[in-house]
Parts: C-alpha cells; sequence; structure tokens
C-alpha cells in the first residue's frame, strides 16, 4: 500500500501539466497518438482507462471502438451504442457502478479490491477524439433522434498506444459544452472528495485544473476537435459490433 499511495505522490512538486501526468499510471511502453504507424479506417481498437492502483488488482475498464482517424494531429474513434465494454468495480459488489458508492469508499486508497465486471455501453454512440499532446479527449454525445446534445471535455492522463489498445486514466473532473456555448463543469465534488479522502493530495488536484484551464483554452481558440464539422459524423454503416473484449 504504501508502494501504491507513494507512486500517486510521486509528482506533486513536478508542478501542473507534467508530459507524464500528474501521477503514475502503469501501463505498457508505447507511443503516442500523433506517432506513426496510424491506423487504417476502420481498425479495431482497445481503450483502456487504468486507475493508479491498477497494479494492486489489475483491474481496468475496456472499451472497444472503431478508428474514424489517425493522423499525427491525433487519433478519432468511434463507440458504438451497446457495445460489450468492461468495468473495474468492487469485489463482491460487481452489480453496483461506483458512482453510486459514498465517496469515503470510493477515494480511500485502501480500497484496492476491484474485479474486471464485464456489460454494454449504454445509449447511443459517441464519437471521441485525441488531440495529440492534450490532457483530454473530446466526446460527442447525439440524442436517439440524431439532434446533437454536447460535447464533453474528459480530463485524462497523456495517452498511450500499445499493441491495438489506446492507455489513459481518468482524472475526473470533466467540462460539458453546449451546442449554445455554454460551459458547465462535472464531478467538481468527486475531485474534491479523492483530495479529502485520500486518493490525491492537493499537487495533484492543482495539475488537474491546470488541464481544465488548457482544455478550455483550445475549445476558445478554435483548436479542431471542436470543429463543427464533427457534429454532422455518422459512422460506417457497414461497422459490426466489436467482439468482447478478453481478459
Amino acid at each position: 500500500m504504501a508502494e501504491i499511495l507513494n507512486s500517486v505522490r510521486a509528482r506533486e512538486h513536478s508542478g501542473p501539466l507534467d508530459p507524464q501526468g500528474p501521477f503514475d499510471v502503469h501501463h505498457p511502453e508505447g507511443r503516442g497518438v500523433g506517432d506513426a504507424p496510424f491506423f487504417a479506417h476502420g481498425s479495431l481498437l482497445n481503450w483502456r482507462f487504468r486507475r493508479h492502483d491498477f497494479a494492486a488488482h489489475g483491474s481496468e475498464v475496456i472499451q472497444p471502438v472503431r478508428v474514424v482517424q489517425h493522423t499525427e494531429r491525433g487519433l478519432v474513434v468511434w463507440l458504438a451504442g451497446d457495445t460489450p465494454t468492461v468495468d473495474s468495480r468492487f469485489a463482491g459488489r460487481e452489480d453496483v457502478n461506483p458512482h453510486e458508492l459514498g465517496y469515503a469508499e470510493r477515494f480511500s486508497p485502501q480500497s484496492t479490491d476491484r474485479v474486471s465486471y464485464r456489460r454494454h455501453w449504454r445509449g447511443t454512440g459517441v464519437l471521441r477524439i485525441v488531440p495529440t499532446g492534450m490532457p483530454f479527449s473530446v466526446w460527442l454525445f447525439w440524442a436517439e433522434t440524431g439532434q446533437f446534445r454536447c460535447w464533453y471535455i474528459n480530463l485524462e492522463h497523456p495517452h498511450t498506444i500499445a499493441g491495438d489498445s489506446l492507455y489513459t486514466a481518468d482524472h475526473v473532473l470533466d467540462i460539458l459544452v453546449r451546442p449554445d456555448g455554454s460551459v458547465e463543469e462535472k464531478d467538481r465534488d468527486e475531485l474534491e472528495a479523492a483530495v479529502r479522502f485520500g486518493q490525491w493530495d492537493e499537487g495533484i488536484a492543482a495539475a488537474i485544473e491546470a488541464e481544465k484551464r488548457l482544455a478550455l483554452d483550445q475549445m476558445r481558440a478554435g483548436h479542431w476537435a471542436f470543429d463543427d464539422a464533427w457534429k454532422r459524423f455518422h459512422p460506417d454503416p457497414s461497422w459490426t459490433l466489436p467482439p468482447a473484449p478478453r481478459l
């Protein structure tokens, strides 16, 4: 346990926007999303979210996606509705979404009794854009009627591609941007709870705050991930649902 805590706090004095992220995450050696070789249109890729304590339990979120576009400027993928996925959940309560549990349990450094849990992606499909060199991805959501709903800026760890997988870690704090341009911060309470109950410290929270400011600056500057053309995206009708991830 001490090793896990030391790993999480290792970069608290390194300042915001550390190119390695605000805390250590175990993943294979790989390449950045803007580095060749690039995946072809339609390729299957496993999007993997790993927690800071992955080494203690070995479970992760796995979401199979289809590659829409992959170039030097970044990666664009499609997560189809009803795609078979894998979650990381508390052992003995696999049928309970961790978001429904109390903060003290969710964000305690001692809560490492996690296991893999199979499920499916609910709702309509999501387009995800991963810009090269940015500590976030941009998700586009649509209603079942096809009407564009919002952009969702998911603050994340530096992205690494290794084999057929994209590795990152979720940074809890997120930003919702509506079609009219209004902005809403999401999950501020969760970030504060992560500090209050000892999962992260103030240095990590400050780094995540800096990521939020950078993401909003990029959006307001007209970053390509926020181009209106993405709102008109339609997946290739020939694409079938990916197979269930292997554990």
